[in-house]
């Protein structure tokens, strides 16, 4: 009724705000999404109680009370239900408009009044049902045929598919227990300011950090640093590197360090997946719930990696109830342990696939979840990683060692035509910048099959033949002082069809450049005047901030060689001569659209290369692809 007054009155500006006319139909509009909204609160409840029966049961053997026992459960699951409650509410309300606006014209209202009441609604019933969604948005996460993947279409009859579970928002399959995890956190009565100290690879913290939660991460040794950098952005309190080969119970291992940092942090709570303090079936049993229904219960086999062990046994379990047959295959490195223990130094086990493997077998993982054990070397993984990306699939090594894994079973299994294997890809490629993304990377590492680093070869070597940028014969620089004016540089440019010019200082030394585009946008926006000297505006190639304002108030932009103040545009020099191969030159060209070729000692500017001039090259060599 409140709202009803309000929302007239303000947002509809009816004066009086209770006329029968406007009043009833919006009323009766927002009684009926209530309904439905308590409706579905309600259900939330008693499947929330349901759920957790024997638990409550066995509680009330022990004197507790039902207010006691129910009362957590019951706030957990209204709160749960708010957000899917808006949502539904705000397509009945979607639903309800054209009568709410047909009601508005019969009670006498004009057509365009109505019209503008719709409008209002329409809006205010849109940004209710997207406001604080990104819980709700995690799972769901579709499915993929991986047919088009090199290596798996010639050599495989079944049918291969992946969840690609990197889809979640916060690009892991790690969004699906964090979100688990703070539920129950808040059934605990945790405070969302409580420091939680949170151990693993780092996917499981990006997902909590996500969620907005206060972290301290113990993050192993082999973790890529592309993940700790979007930690700390994420506002990780602090991030402390744990030992790979760590054995439980002894003090480097990350449960050690985590209780001694709780210990010390009044308030703060352990979050590692292994130790079992966290009811995650019903996670599993989501994701177990959507493998079924995207597949219609036709799944032979799934082919997952194991890390904690948790999906392993929670997956296993839920889809051994409705597919008896399925077959469980878990995949580690080739140097992991949960397969195979013996007494080889944990230290000695070493691998790069991160996600995936142990140096013990964790006691989360059940002993009779796992059919088939596969291990994956690192070369493997990373290649099929990389074959992943170029299939469009853009997930991570660990997923390259489970797609490796599912076709090797296929394979030793003699899987036909008709049988499907499903494959977890539980990470994103983005996390990898610097490792799997990266050319030199995984050359250092000897990662790549013959067929890629064939490609990578050739692109670096082969492809120009120990060509230099003296063979692309470029024409001589043409420059321009610093003391020249920009409507000279300007008209120099135009003539010459240049995108830039470079400029020379005292002794015709190569000092900096110009670009036409940037000095069309200050002479039409008035920053700079016909007559105004170059090297006022011009980029430079030295380590001078650029906040040497003039007095005018404009100040000179910078290109800055050496540490200088942050304030300073920083970019390294990269020398570039006529002896420069061109396959550096196209490494160059990487990150940069203009090269100016200069002599050794950078005096002189000898021509200006851009990417254009390597394309006609190469074309001039008759060489296929660039």
């Amino acid at each position: 009724m409140v709202v009803a007054l309000f929302g007239n009155a303000y947002s509809l500006n009816m004066n009086p705000a209770y006329t029968a006319d406007k009043f009833i139909p919006t009323i009766g509009m927002l009684f009926g999404n209530c309904v439905i909204g308590i409706s579905i609160g309600m259900s939330s409840v008693m499947e929330s109680l349901e759920t957790h029966r024997d638990r409550i049961e066995v509680m009330m053997c022990y004197g507790a009370s039902r207010w006691e026992l129910i009362r957590p459960v019951t706030v957990s699951a209204l709160k749960a239900a708010m957000l899917p409650s808006i949502t539904n509410m705000s397509i009945t309300g979607l639903i309800s408009i054209p009568g709410a606006m047909t009601g508005w014209v019969l009670s006498g209202a004009s057509v365009l009044d109505a019209a503008r009441y719709q409008q209002i609604i329409f809006f205010m019933l849109t940004a209710s049902s997207t406001i604080g969604a990104l819980l709700y948005t995690i799972g769901r996460t579709p499915m993929v045929r991986l047919s088009g993947v090199e290596g798996i279409t010639n050599r495989v009859s079944a049918d291969i598919v992946g969840k690609l579970e990197y889809m979640n928002p916060g690009a892991s399959i790690k969004d699906r227990v964090a979100k688990y995890i703070v539920k129950q956190l808040d059934a605990r009565g945790v405070s969302k300011d409580a420091l939680l100290v949170v151990a693993g690879p780092g996917n499981l913290a990006i997902s909590l950090a996500m969620l907005h939660r206060k972290l301290l991460c113990l993050i192993p040794e082999r973790t890529s640093a592309d993940r700790v950098r979007l930690l700390k952005c994420a506002g990780a309190v602090d991030i402390m590197r744990t030992l790979d080969g760590a054995l439980p119970g002894s003090p480097e291992h990350p449960s050690s360090i985590g209780k001694r940092v709780v210990e010390q942090k009044q308030g703060a709570v352990y979050i590692d997946e292994e130790l079992g303090d966290w009811d995650l079936s019903e996670c599993y049993n989501e994701l177990a719930a959507e493998i079924i229904e995207q597949t219609k219960g036709n799944v032979d086999a799934l082919v997952l990696g194991v890390d904690t062990g948790n999906a392993a046994t929670h997956l296993a379990r839920a889809l051994r109830e409705k597919i008896p047959g399925v077959q469980i295959v878990g995949v580690e490195p080739s140097n992991s342990a949960i397969c195979d223990q013996n007494a080889l130094n944990p230290l000695a086990r070493r691998w790069l696939c991160e996600d995936i493997g142990r140096v013990y077998a964790p006691r989360a993982l059940a002993a009779n979840s796992i059919d088939m054990w596969i291990q994956v070397s690192d070369n493997v993984a990373y290649s099929m990683a990389r074959q992943l990306i170029q299939a469009g699939v853009f997930a991570g090594p660990s997923a390259g060692a489970s797609v490796a894994a599912a076709r090797m079973y296929a394979t030793s299994e003699a899987l036909q035509c008709g049988q499907r294997v499903v494959v977890i890809l539980g990470d994103t490629a983005r996390n990898y910048g610097e490792t799997l993304l990266s050319d030199d990377w995984m050359l250092a590492h000897d990662l790549l099959d013959a067929r890629m680093l064939g490609d990578i070869q050739r692109k670096q070597i082969e492809q120009y033949r120990a060509a230099s940028i003296e063979d692309l014969q470029l024409p001589a620089a043409v420059t321009v002082s610093e003391n020249d004016t920009m409507g000279a540089a300007i008209e120099l440019m135009m003539e010459n069809d240049f995108s830039q010019v470079p400029i020379t200082g005292p002794n015709r030394r190569l000092i900096g450049y110009l670009t036409l585009s940037a000095a069309q946008t200050l002479a039409e926006n008035g920053a700079a005047k016909a007559h105004d000297p170059v090297k006022q505006f011009m980029l430079r190639f030295t380590g001078r901030p650029a906040t040497d304002n003039r007095a005018d108030g404009r100040y000179t932009p910078v290109l800055s060689l050496a540490a200088t103040p942050s304030s300073s545009i920083r970019k390294q020099y990269w020398l570039i001569t006529p002896e420069t191969p061109l396959s550096e030159l196209a490494r160059f060209f990487e990150t940069h659209t203009v090269a100016f070729v200069t002599d050794a000692s950078r005096k002189f500017c000898l021509g200006i290369a851009t990417k254009q001039d390597l394309i006609i090259f190469l074309a001039r060599r008759n060489t296929r692809t660039f």
